[in-house]
């Protein structure tokens, strides 16, 4: 069996999954799609060292900002990461907010030939994200239906397959898992949240955020790594399009909206079993997720 503790930022997913290791005395998994990469620290709220020293992690710190990503890499570095810790004898448990990725490591997502066509992107610079998504409709609506229309990288992908003759709908399952799992969310309510968001991107900033993106910056990092919440929006203010106040003001914006979108996608795409977080007694949620655990193992 698999955990996996999930939901949006800010909620206490950190200090729950350090809890859950050291109960069950095994190691955690990341389930991030920016803590992979060295130097993005601070913005990614990753794991502190400390924190590390504690607990074993892994999916963290593999990539430099100049190296590719994608979820089909981390489909397949985590699958071995679960075939490891089962030779081991240990209980994996993926921990994150990254819904997508972690349903493409427990689902039947099928990523052959998916490896990005770059020039099709180019060619179809002109078109509007509303023809993509009508042509896309129209050559694969199953894909269609389970993306954003103005999600223009996946639907620019899709199409392309779909145009190649190897629609994403035809070699995908994606709603049969392939382990038994458990997910195991943190709530909090909405204000509670929001107000802690907007806090941890004031400490982020004292801690060193702009420095950190900063040297990003200076050294021309310009990957999909810097796309990130808290990444991006400095990179406009180090452009000069906006002040700092207004890149600050912009990233607690955008962090409260993702966790949103967050909350939506795990409860649309998973079956979760959703503790409230205990802010003033957090020993009552962690006690709460290990009977959750300890109910799934027996």
């Amino acid at each position: 069996m698999i955990v996996c503790i999930v939901g949006p930022t800010g909620v206490g997913k950190t200090k729950l999954s350090l809890a859950l290791a050291k109960a069950f005395n095994t190691e955690l998994i990341s389930g991030d799609s920016v803590q992979v990469y060295k130097d993005l620290d601070i913005g990614s709220a990753k794991v502190t060292k400390e924190e590390q020293a504690q607990v074993t992690h892994h999916m963290i710190d593999i990539l430099s900002p100049e190296q590719p990503f994608s979820v089909a890499l981390y489909q397949t570095m985590v699958r071995d990461k679960i075939a490891l810790f089962e030779k081991k004898g240990l209980l994996p448990i993926i921990v994150g907010g990254t819904g997508f990725y972690i349903k493409s490591v427990l689902h039947d997502f099928n990523f052959e030939n998916s490896e990005r066509d770059t020039g099709f992107e180019t060619l179809m610079n002109d078109v509007n994200d509303e023809t993509l998504y009508e042509q896309l409709s129209a050559l694969d609506p199953q894909a269609a239906r389970k993306l954003h229309p103005n999600n223009r990288k996946r639907v620019l992908h899709a199409l392309k397959r779909a145009k190649d003759g190897n629609k994403i709908s035809d070699n995908q399952n994606q709603d049969k898992p392939l382990y038994d799992y458990l997910m195991i969310g943190l709530d909090l309510d909405r204000d509670t949240l929001y107000d802690r968001i907007n806090k941890r991107v004031d400490q982020m900033f004292e801690e060193g955020l702009v420095a950190e993106v900063k040297a990003l910056y200076h050294n021309s990092i310009h990957t999909h790594a810097v796309s990130a919440i808290g990444y991006k929006e400095l990179y406009e203010y180090f452009d000069g399009n906006q002040s700092l106040e207004e890149a600050k003001r912009l990233i607690k914006r955008n962090s409260r909206r993702y966790a949103k979108r967050q909350y939506t996608y795990f409860k649309n795409q998973f079956n979760v079993h959703w503790i409230k977080t205990n802010l003033d007694d957090f020993d009552e949620t962690i006690n709460q997720a290990i009977k959750l655990i300890k109910e799934a193992l027996s």
